[in-house]
């Protein structure tokens, strides 16, 4: 379920081009300066990360922090994990197409060890589309590619 508030969309004039779908959540600025510092000391042990992988290597479910588990499914592929700087982890999953081999999209979200989503985005197999939603801010944004096949943001909204 998505709530909208009222709020008008703007087209951006054109914005710095974004390389990768990972690099366009490691580098938005307002979500890398919420870093997680703060600690809870009660529930300092239960921060981090935890993948599970089934015998052929494939990753079946990731915990983070105490509460939030992702689990793979005939639909959705767990495709990636990575811890990066400030106490945060990506996570790379496939939205597969009804024959459940062939990508139809990529997700990137972006979590706080605690378990917290602050960042998703979703790129269509192509590459050619994508969309970003940064969840501390509360804002999201359309990404196109150019003629390079760089995707550049062309319209924010606030959510």
């Amino acid at each position: 379920m998505v709530a909208f508030t009222r709020g008008r969309r703007q087209y951006l004039p054109s914005r710095p081009v974004i390389r990768t779908a990972l690099d366009a959540l490691i580098a938005d600025r307002d979500t890398a300066s919420h870093c997680p510092y703060h600690a809870a000391a009660s529930h300092r042990a239960d921060r981090g990360v935890e993948v599970r992988k089934n015998g052929e290597g494939l990753i079946t479910d990731i915990r983070i922090g105490r509460w939030r588990t992702l689990a793979a499914s005939p639909e959705r592929r767990l495709a990636e994990v990575r811890e990066l700087s400030c106490g945060r982890v990506a996570v790379r999953i496939e939205r597969l197409a009804s024959d459940g081999r062939t990508p139809s999209s990529e997700i990137w979200q972006l979590y706080d060890l605690d378990g917290r989503l602050n960042a998703a985005l979703q790129t269509t197999p192509d590459g050619r589309f994508a969309m970003m939603t940064n969840y501390l801010t509360r804002q999201a944004c359309r990404l196109v590619a150019n003629l390079q096949g760089e995707l550049q943001v062309v319209e924010t909204w606030v959510i």
